[in-house]
Parts: structure tokens; C-alpha cells; sequence
């Protein structure tokens, strides 16, 4: 597909990124420029595909089947002969360029930053790695994954119960936040360049993703020594915090927080509000306290009673924020997911049939993104793209000879 044939819409039309990521982290932060617009092409290696595509009928590769909606393939040799060349045409045009190797990869390949800016000195090159680009050389080489970064940057510690082990949060947060990490970056870079000509690095260091998330909790630390303690299923300092299991064995999770919170929710307990062990303006009750014990007796008393939808609609309407925990069967048939079509469906690139996933986030009223092509094959543009920087049919077929092209005829290579 050729730019032209591209569909032009949302705030972020005309930006051009090129991917060089693989897996989660840095498609993730592509396909959120995609969906609002950008023209994304993202550059796959004919020694190695994407290793979250498609394997076979039973490994469907369906987070990279939404990560790469809306972008478009080109599957070459970007390190040597004239996949290099043609990659560096590419980059004249290009807005943002995103890496997902690991630190100073780029580097060794001969195209550190001050190269690339040689060929456009606008570019927003955006890094994506476990553990940066500076630092100790020993930990800028290193491999990282998400639970390696959910590791390193002090957040697995954080997570699960007190006398267990600390425990893996799904789903892969350490590559979502440095995904997100990774578009504020070049976002940021991309609106500077526009107003001073200047292009910018930007360095994703996975952990530190992570750290910038921990916020509270690290400046308690660096502050006060104090350790955060793994929490499980209940807060460990407020009552009332915490999921609650209700008649029908459903979970439900109820925070009491706030003075204006705990006015409602004490006397839906069947407590006395204002009373000693709830005095007026009481902002939180503490977990382990006599009133902290009376309002979780009280608490696990009402929802034995209750189904957890019967108990979920008389807490909303008595003011306390709570919740059924979802699975994605409850989710589907939610009216409100279905009111703002939460979920929704597209067209495969490659055939007749379509997908299901997730509609595009955030919302835009003015300029709102779309879902206009499923993930493509890889290598499915190659000749467009080739074509529009100016290679000739036969430079095209002598690439292919060279193994420096490749492109696959079905989803499962």
C-alpha cells in the first residue's frame, strides 16, 4: 500500500514513525500513533520475524494482530548493502523513529544518533530498552523482559501477598508503561523539532518506567526509609480497601476513602455514623483499629449476604465506589462497554475474514482515530514503500536475490 492510498485522519496524519521494535513495548507505542493517525511503517528483519506474530492456529499472535493495525510492512535488512541505503531514504521523510534493541545497539550498526541526524536533523529517535542507554556499561547491554524490568525497577517486590513470594503483575505492565513512556518522548521530540528544526533522542529505560509509576511509594522510601508491604487482595492500612468475596462467590472491590465516602458507607453497613468509633469527618478508617475490625465484620457480614450484583448496586447508590472484578465474559455483555463500543471489530489485511480487539484509546471528539487496516503480512508493502523512495523493479528483485527483502504469504510465515 502506498501513502497516497493511506486514509488521512486524526490529529496525528502526516507524522511519519518508523518501527524497528518487536514484541510489546515499542508496537504498543506505534500502534497508539496509528490509530490517531500516523503513517506508521514498521521494518521487520528477513533473519528474524516479529516473535509475537502469528506461529500457527493455535498461537495466533493476537496482541501483535492489534499492535500492528493500521501500519503498514517492510521487511529488510536495514544493517547492510542496499537495505541500508534504503533505509536511510526513508529516514529522510520520516517524524520518529522508534528502537527496541538493547542499549547502544544502534550504535554498533554504525547509525548512532549523530548519523541519523546527518540524514534528517529533525528525527525524534526514540530508544526503547531494559535498562537505557547511559549508565553502567555491564546493565545497558542487557536483555530485558517485562517481568525483568517488573523485576529490576522495585515493582514485583510490591505485588502479591505478605508471607508469599512477590508475584509477576499481568499484563506485561513494565512494556505497556515503557510504550507509553516511549510516545510521550516522541511526542514531545516530534513538537519541539516542529517549532526549532531540531530533532531530539529520547532514552527508555524500561525500569525506570517503572519507577516513574511507583511515584508514592520510592519517595517514601528515599524520604523515610520505609519499605512498601505487599497488600494481597486488602489494604493493609485502611478498612475497607480491599475485595470483598459476596454470596454467589464473586469478588467485588470497595474502596472507603475520603470523609465524604465514609459518611455514606458507615451507616450502609448498618453502623452509626458519628458515633465514637466514627466521628464526624472521619477521612479514613484504619485497617487493624477497633472501628477498622467493626467495619470489616460488618462488611463481610453484608456481602455473604448479597449477590455481587445485588451488593454492587447498593453500594453505587448509596455512594461508595465499588465494583464486580471483571473477566472479559462479564465485560462483553456490560452495557456500558457496549455503550462506548469498548470492543469492536476489524477486517484482516490479508483475507475476507475479520478480528476482534479493543477500539482505539483515548477518545478524540474533534479529530478521532479509526481502525482502517488489519495487521499486515510481513513485508506486505515492500515494493510500495521501495517504490515511493525511488528504487526501480529491478533493484527490488535483485534485494530479494540478496535475501536483504523478504515477504510471507501467510500469517504464520
Amino acid at each position: 500500500m502506498k501513502t497516497e492510498e493511506c486514509p488521512k485522519f486524526g490529529p496525528l496524519q502526516g507524522v511519519r514513525v518508523v518501527n524497528l521494535t518487536m514484541a510489546i513495548a515499542g508496537p504498543f507505542a506505534c500502534g497508539l500513533l496509528a490509530d490517531l493517525g500516523a503513517d506508521v511503517i514498521g521494518i521487520e528483519s528477513p533473519l528474524g520475524r516479529d516473535t509475537s506474530r502469528p506461529t500457527n492456529e493455535a498461537l495466533q499472535g493476537w496482541g501483535t494482530q492489534m499492535e500492528r493495525r493500521n501500519t503498514r510492512s517492510l521487511c529488510m535488512n536495514v544493517k547492510e548493502g542496499a537495505g541500508r541505503t534504503w533505509f536511510f531514504e526513508l529516514l529522510k521523510d520520516a517524524d520518529i523513529l522508534m528502537d527496541g534493541f538493547r542499549g547502544g545497539q544502534m550504535a554498533k550498526w554504525g547509525m548512532p544518533d549523530e548519523v541519523l541526524w546527518e540524514i534528517n536533523p529533525r528525527l525524534t529517535i526514540v530508544h526503547i530498552s531494559g535498562f537505557g542507554q547511559t549508565g553502567d556499561p555491564s546493565y545497558v547491554e542487557r536483555a530485558s523482559f517485562d517481568g525483568i524490568g517488573q523485576a529490576f525497577g522495585c515493582f514485583m517486590e510490591m505485588n502479591g501477598f505478605p508471607d508469599r513470594l512477590p508475584v509477576l503483575a499481568f499484563p506485561q505492565v513494565s512494556d505497556y508503561y515503557a510504550g507509553f513512556m516511549a510516545d510521550l518522548g516522541a511526542l514531545a521530540g516530534y513538537i519541539n523539532a516542529q517549532k526549532t528544526g531540531q530533532g531530539e533522542s529520547v532514552d527508555v529505560a524500561q525500569y525506570e518506567s517503572m519507577l516513574r509509576c511507583e511515584g508514592f511509594y520510592a519517595v517514601n522510601y528515599l524520604n523515610t526509609g520505609g519499605l512498601p508491604v505487599r497488600e494481597g487482595s486488602h489494604s493493609t492500612s485502611s478498612a475497607g480497601y480491599g475485595t470483598y468475596i459476596c454470596k454467589d462467590g464473586v469478588p467485588v472491590y470497595v474502596l472507603i476513602l475520603g470523609p465524604g465516602v465514609v459518611k455514606k458507607a458507615i451507616p450502609a453497613f448498618g453502623l452509626e455514623y458519628g458515633s465514637d468509633l466514627f466521628p464526624v469527618g472521619t477521612p479514613v478508617v484504619a485497617f487493624g483499629s477497633e472501628a477498622g475490625d467493626v467495619l470489616e465484620a460488618a462488611m463481610e457480614k453484608f456481602f455473604s449476604e448479597h449477590d455481587a450484583e445485588e451488593a454492587e448496586r447498593i453500594m453505587l447508590e448509596c455512594g461508595v465506589p465499588c465494583s464486580r472484578i471483571y473477566n472479559f465474559a462479564i465485560a462483553e455483555k456490560d452495557p456500558h462497554y457496549i455503550a462506548r463500543e469498548s470492543f469492536t471489530e476489524w477486517k484482516n489485511s490479508f483475507n475476507d475474514e475479520t478480528i476482534r480487539g479493543v477500539n482505539v484509546v483515548p477518545k478524540l471528539a474533534k479529530n478521532p482515530g479509526q481502525i482502517w487496516r488489519g495487521m499486515p503480512l510481513v513485508g506486505a508493502d515492500n515494493e510500495d514503500i521501495l517504490e515511493e523512495l525511488g528504487a526501480t523493479p529491478d533493484q527490488i528483485a535483485a534485494m530479494y536475490d540478496e535475501k536483504l527483502l523478504k515477504k510471507e504469504e501467510t500469517p504464520f510465515g
